[in-house]
């Protein structure tokens, strides 16, 4: 038998396990499971035989690479049910099954818009509304007692804010600083809620649910923060959102965009980098949707059609009476449209009275709420879990529980 026959076939092999070397390591996990502890051991000829040692899914993906995916296969969906297992368990406890197959059945269908608030912003070092207002009070506190004078008058209209915040009016108590002292607020915005120019710092500000979002939404985003995070966060899956309306300034192809179901986005407060969007002011808010509620506005309007067209995702909410929610109750009572399923995903309140009174002020919106509950340290860790969950579901990278 000529060997050197035999010799090129052989580099030619190596050439190929080489090339197929990163691949392959992508599965290192997956190779650890089927191998076990020690490798298969194979001897060769000779009264003093060498010993060649072989890892399991080396052989089995070079003999049988069918019997190898089907391996992987398998293992993929244990380690997805094993991922899974305690956010399913815990949906079939509290009896939320039927409202979270209905969503997931929305996010399938491709018809679903996420209205994001700042608990999604939270996990990436931005505050939350009321943490950032009491900032603000602070720094506009000090500000006043250098400045004798200003002194009365700066304690009386901040006594009231801090009022308002201890209620938990939070736009309430934003809109009396904001007519005060319009420009503190917007500098106190632009530094608080910008994002770093540097490319490793900004990927790593980018972490937690809101890096799920372009697993369970392809189309129109709402949300009622200044930051770019969500921007980014498409951007860096190389989804990037052309369309945008900014407070009521449409800027970019946002109607066009919303209408085809492309990526578009609606902030409903305006975006950091341009103050000229912010609405906080008495007069502002009538501009965006009227003394009382005018579907003429561009901003009723548009918010108006995203509530009949598509299911809601309330994300990183709290859901506390506002201006949309007055719109969207609008919207129900005058019985003009058939309203579609929409859901909001909420920490539970620890009182039950209270979690009833919020359930059914949802339910009259046709909100359907999913509740989950906080970590013993405060975090959210079931908030993510849901979201990917879901997303696997949709995805049909998981399955559902059984509920």
């Amino acid at each position: 038998m000529d060997s050197r026959k035999l010799k090129g076939v052989s580099e030619t092999v190596i050439k190929f396990q080489s090339s197929l070397k990163d691949v392959l390591d992508e599965h290192q996990e997956f190779h650890e499971a089927l191998n076990g502890e020690e490798p298969l051991k194979l001897f060769g000829l000779g009264e003093k035989p060498a010993e060649y040692l072989f890892d399991i899914s080396d052989i089995l993906f070079w003999l049988d690479s069918e019997a190898y995916m089907a391996e992987l296969d398998f293992w993929n969906g244990s380690k997805v049910r094993e991922t899974h297992q305690e956010i399913s368990d815990y949906i079939r406890e509290s009896d939320q099954g039927t409202v979270f197959s209905a969503l997931v059945e929305a996010v399938k269908r491709k018809r679903v818009t996420p209205f994001v608030g700042a608990g999604l912003s939270k996990p990436c070092q931005f505050p939350l509304w009321g943490e950032a207002i009491k900032k603000l009070v602070t720094k506009l506190e000090d500000v006043s007692t250098s400045q004798e004078r200003a002194l009365q008058p700066a304690s009386s209209y901040l006594e009231e804010v801090k009022r308002l915040l201890s209620e938990g009016k939070y736009l309430d108590a934003v809109q009396l600083l904001y007519e005060n002292d319009k420009t503190q607020v917007e500098n106190f915005i632009r530094n608080t809620f910008s994002l770093p120019t540097d490319g490793q710092a900004l990927g790593e500000r980018i972490r937690g649910p809101i890096e799920f979002l372009p697993d369970i939404a392809d189309g129109c985003i709402v949300t009622t923060n200044f930051d770019r995070l969500i921007e980014e966060t498409y951007r860096k899956r190389n989804r990037p959102i052309e369309g945008y309306m900014h407070g009521i300034q449409d800027r970019s192809k946002f109607v066009t965009s919303l209408i085809q179901g492309e990526r578009c986005i609606l902030k409903l407060h305006g975006n950091v980098g341009d103050q000229n969007t912010y609405i906080f002011s008495q007069q502002q808010y009538s501009d965006a949707y009227g003394e009382e509620i005018d579907f003429t506005k561009p901003l009723a309007k548009t918010l108006r059609q995203i509530f009949v067209s598509s299911s809601l995702i309330f994300i990183g909410c709290s859901l506390e009476q506002d201006r949309t929610l007055d719109l969207f109750s609008k919207v129900v009572k005058s019985k003009e449209f058939e309203i579609p399923d929409h859901f909001a995903i909420l920490n539970k309140p620890t009182s039950h009275v209270e979690k009833q009174a919020k359930e059914n002020l949802l339910l009259e919106m046709n909100i359907r709420p999913i509740w989950y509950e906080i970590d013993s340290d405060g975090g959210h860790t079931k908030l993510e879990k849901l979201l990917k969950y879901i997303a696997d579901c949709a995805n049909g990278r998981a399955r559902l529980g059984g509920f």
